[in-house]
């Protein structure tokens, strides 16, 4: 099985990530599972818009890979990466893929593709994830 097959049998088993940043953000929190950062410098230090983070945290959350303190009046909140994250194979699976350029490249590249037939043939067309 090539890596693009690779990438969409692992991103249909969970329906998880939704943008590029969802997989960048899932995979900095696997490799540093204790964070004290606010939202700005996880976008910085991933190169996406405060917006998208803000988005892609909310993500996480929801799906239970994250839990974050909660006292909102500090810029920096402590963010823990779940000791027994959902879908504990599926993850090891992605991190092992996208722990490679070409099997990160491959992952991107399947979640613009089913990013862009799920908001319709307008954005497709255009190329945009």
């Amino acid at each position: 099985m090539d890596l693009e097959e690779q990438a969409r049998r692992l991103l249909g088993q969970r329906d998880v990530l939704r943008h590029p940043s969802d997989l960048d953000l899932l995979i900095f929190f696997a490799r540093h599972p204790r964070s004290l950062l606010s939202s700005e410098q996880i976008a910085i230090f991933l190169g996406y818009g405060v917006k998208d983070i803000a988005a892609s945290l909310d993500l996480l959350l929801e799906a239970g890979f994250l839990t974050r303190t909660p006292n909102p009046k500090h810029t920096a909140r402590m963010y823990v990466f779940a000791v027994n994250p959902p879908g504990g194979g599926w993850l090891s699976a992605l991190k092992e893929l996208a722990s490679t350029r070409a099997g990160r490249v491959a992952l991107l590249w399947a979640i613009r593709r089913r990013s862009a037939t799920a908001d319709g043939p307008t954005q497709a067309a255009s190329g945009e994830p």
